[in-house]
């Protein structure tokens, strides 16, 4: 039980720092418009509303790879047991939902942060989810 405690505390951090370093590196690919007060929330959403493609890929990639490192090392973690993995991709899915919620993504990027989510889970749950025989 304590290790599927900890699973789903570290399972989420491990996540989200993944998909803050992919988030990143697409962020410097790819920078915001100059002059965009990134302090301001309407700015933002203005801005995030005319992303390039290759940001917009760099957004779904990172909400791809930042579940998948959070499910797949909680179920690590809790000792192969599924259940962390689908608790931290649960989290992750929300995080998702309420992220294109606050934000003007494109409707394309939504739709495929949404998705990229759920291949997350589904490939964590298939990889490390099960204790092998």
């Amino acid at each position: 039980m304590l290790r599927l405690i900890l699973a789903v505390i570290l399972g989420p951090l491990v996540g989200l720092v993944v998909l803050g370093a992919v988030d990143g590196a697409a962020n410097t690919i790819f920078p915001p418009p100059p002059g965009v007060n990134l302090t301001d929330p309407a700015a933002i959403r203005a801005a995030t509303a005319v992303l390039p493609v290759g940001a917009q890929v760099g957004q779904v990639l990172a909400w791809l790879l930042g579940p998948l490192a959070g499910a797949w090392s909680a179920n690590l973690i809790a000792g192969r047991r599924a259940l962390a993995g689908r608790i931290v991709s649960g989290l992750f899915l929300a995080f998702a939902a309420w992220t294109v919620a606050t934000t003007a993504y494109p409707m394309g990027t939504r739709v495929g942060l949404a998705i990229a989510v759920l291949i997350a889970a589904l490939a964590a749950d298939r990889a490390s989810g099960r204790p092998r025989t």
